[in-house]
Parts: C-alpha cells; sequence; structure tokens
C-alpha cells in the first residue's frame, strides 16, 4: 500500500513562508548596501573648539569666530592657530587671506597671521567695514547720511565719499574687478514715495562710475562673474559691466528663488546656486535646487529636506540632518554620505577653500570633508 505524506499544518506553512520572506529580505538589504550608491564611508568630521555662532565665518582654508571679546583664527581640523584681542561689541570682514575688524570708531586691518598691519580711530562710529584684494571700506557716522572711507591694506588714505548718502542708509559695500580696483556699494532710500535700492560703482581713488535706480524688490546679494558685476534682487538678477552701466539682455527672472552661493571659475561662466524662497525662510526646509551658469539653466530636486547647499569643483552638495548629498552638474541623481556627527545637523554656515564645509548640530560645530564625485 502506497505511503501518504500527511499535510502540512497551516501554522507551520505560514511559518515557513515568514522564514522565507526574511530570509529574501535580507538578501536584497545585502545587495542593495552593496551595489547601492551610499557609501558608509567618504566624509570625515572635525569638532571646532567653540560653540555655535553667527560669528563664525569661513577664512580661506581656516575658520575664524568672534567670542564677544576677541577674534580666533582654527585651521579646518579644529587646532587654535591665533587669537586678537578685539574688545567687546565689535565686528568683522574677511577675504581668504585678510580681516578687517572695528569696535567703536576703530579700525584694525589683519594678515592671515593674525598680526595687525594696520589700525586707527576714524573719529566715528563705524558701522561696518568690508575688505577687498587692495582696499578697506568703512562706513561710518550717521546712520541716515553715512560717510564711506576707503584705505588700503597699509592703511593710505584712498577715496572719501559722503554727497552720495545723504538721506540713504548704506546696506553694503563691496570690492570688484581684476585686482579689486573698483567698489560698489547698496543704499536703501526709505524717504521716498516708495523704498528704493540705489547702486553706485567707483573706481578707486578716481571717479564714481555709475549710479542705477534698482527699485523696490530688495536686493541682497552682489556677484562678480568675470567682468559682469550681477545684482540680484527678489525679482532678477541683473547684470552690469564693470563701469556700472547695464545690460538689459542679460539680466534673468529668479522671482521664487533665493540665492545660496557660487563657485567662480577663472574662466567662464559663474556657477550660481538657488533654492526656493518658500523653502529657505526661517529654518531651510529646501527640497529643491537650481543651478545658473551662463545659458544653462537646471532644477534639481533632492531626495530628502536640507537645511542648505553649496557647490564646489562644479559639483552641488546638500546636506539634510543625517545625510550628504552630492550631484554633478549632469548627474541625473545624487549620491548619498552618512554624516559622521553626534546629533543632527541643523545649520550649513559655510565653505572653506580646502573642500570642507562649516555645520553645526546644536551647539556642537564640525567641518566635513566633501568627497569627490565618483
Amino acid at each position: 500500500m502506497q505511503r501518504v505524506n500527511p499535510k502540512m499544518s497551516r501554522p507551520k506553512a505560514f511559518a515557513l513562508l515568514f522564514l522565507m520572506l526574511a530570509v529574501l529580505g535580507l538578501v536584497i538589504w545585502g545587495a542593495t548596501r552593496l551595489f547601492g550608491d551610499k557609501p558608509t564611508s567618504g566624509v570625515n568630521a572635525s569638532l571646532l573648539p567653540c560653540p555655535y555662532s553667527e560669528e563664525i565665518r569661513p577664512f580661506g582654508k581656516n575658520v575664524l569666530y568672534y567670542d564677544g571679546v576677541s577674534l580666533h583664527c582654527m585651521s579646518d581640523t579644529g587646532s587654535v592657530k591665533w587669537s586678537f584681542q578685539l574688545g567687546s561689541n565689535g565686528g568683522y570682514h574677511c577675504s581668504d587671506s585678510m580681516i578687517t575688524a572695528w569696535v567703536g570708531s576703530t579700525v584694525f586691518i589683519l594678515d592671515a597671521n593674525g598680526n595687525s598691519t594696520y589700525n586707527d580711530n576714524l573719529g566715528e562710529a563705524i558701522q561696518f567695514a568690508r575688505i577687498g584684494k587692495q582696499y578697506v571700506a568703512a562706513v561710518i557716522g550717521d546712520e541716515d547720511s553715512p560717510r564711506l572711507l576707503v584705505k588700503d591694506h597699509t592703511g593710505a588714505h584712498m577715496d572719501e565719499e559722503s554727497d552720495a548718502y545723504n538721506n540713504l542708509i548704506l546696506l553694503d559695500v563691496g570690492f570688484y574687478g581684476k585686482n579689486g580696483e573698483y567698489m560698489w556699494t547698496l543704499a536703501l532710500d526709505v524717504y521716498g514715495t516708495a523704498a528704493n535700492s540705489i547702486l553706485n560703482t567707483f573706481e578707486v581713488g578716481k571717479m564714481n562710475t555709475g549710479e542705477t535706480s534698482l527699485g523696490e524688490p530688495i536686493t541682497y546679494a552682489m556677484v562678480y562673474e568675470n567682468g559682469k558685476l550681477r545684482a540680484i534682487n527678489t525679482r532678477k538678477m541683473l547684470t552690469f559691466n564693470d563701469r556700472g552701466s547695464e545690460d538689459p539682455s542679460a539680466s534673468v527672472l529668479v522671482y521664487g528663488w533665493h540665492y545660496l552661493a557660487n563657485e567662480m571659475p577663472e574662466r567662464g561662466d559663474a556657477l550660481l546656486l538657488f533654492a526656493p524662497t518658500s523653502q529657505t525662510e526661517s529654518m531651510y526646509d529646501i527640497r529643491e535646487l537650481r543651478l545658473i551658469s551662463g545659458n544653462n539653466d537646471k532644477r534639481y530636486s533632492l531626495p530628502d529636506s536640507c537645511i542648505g547647499a553649496t557647490i564646489w569643483n562644479r559639483t552641488i552638495y546638500a546636506v539634510s540632518g543625517n545625510t550628504l548629498y552630492c550631484a554633478g552638474m549632469n548627474d541625473r541623481r545624487f549620491t548619498t554620505y552618512e554624516l559622521p556627527i553626534d546629533g543632527s545637523a541643523d545649520r550649513l554656515i559655510g565653505l572653506l577653500s580646502s573642500g570642507r564645509i562649516i555645520v553645526s548640530s546644536g551647539e556642537e560645530v564640525y567641518t566635513l570633508t566633501l568627497p569627490p564625485r565618483t
């Protein structure tokens, strides 16, 4: 008589099915880890010896921090290189290699090693100062009718302007040109029937080269791009030449987009990075990016909400709480890297020339290496 095997019970069948699904899941997970696009290494972190502050800024390959009394320079891995006692209620601005600092009516110029090349009392309270390749500009006096003083890095007097700013508030100043020989100023007329931004351009020590009314849209960034001065407002990106003459054909509509960062090549067009204005208000919640370079205008969708983004070595980098995303200009998807820090990143502070970014997590501040695009 033929023997009949008993049927498998329903509980045993479910148990066997569950086991098979579990094994299949492990196989898929292993394959994803092995062949997926999420490396577990490639980003190194260094903890900086300072708490988070709005007074932390990139300084070439180094990091500057003003603690309310002294200015400290740290390497990109966190070692303190030098400190300079400034005094309380001061401020500073830096290029990649020079610093101007001020407190009260006294201005200082410091080199990359923290040595003061010049300091002087300008006789009136300093609102702010800016440093370029050759010159320093200091805005002094009354808020609504200020004076602008320009000196070279040794303190020699180069230029002065006051008449152009009667009944205006000076918002910002900067230097441009191949050797920083030109200067722009951005002022605001709040006494007219409507608020109006005014752009002035100068050749330092020679003449006022132009004055342009930019209208009601708020101009919040100026970028110099190999012979083109870009004025970015809440509606358009306007383009001027070195002498301050506008090129209307080169204007770009950027309404609804907020400027984040740029990369400036030695030749050719800059890479200008934007994010939706609605995603950069208050706490950043960036899910889209826009890259403008010459006639190219490309959009990117991020895999997750990010706290900030920048561009380095023709690669876009975006940071979320626990992940770094990177993509080249022509990539269709982002490569992802886990952040090797305690806690979650909540601010992207800046980019160092060495290819590191500064991020904070609560009160802790780190520099992170940017991995090359694979």
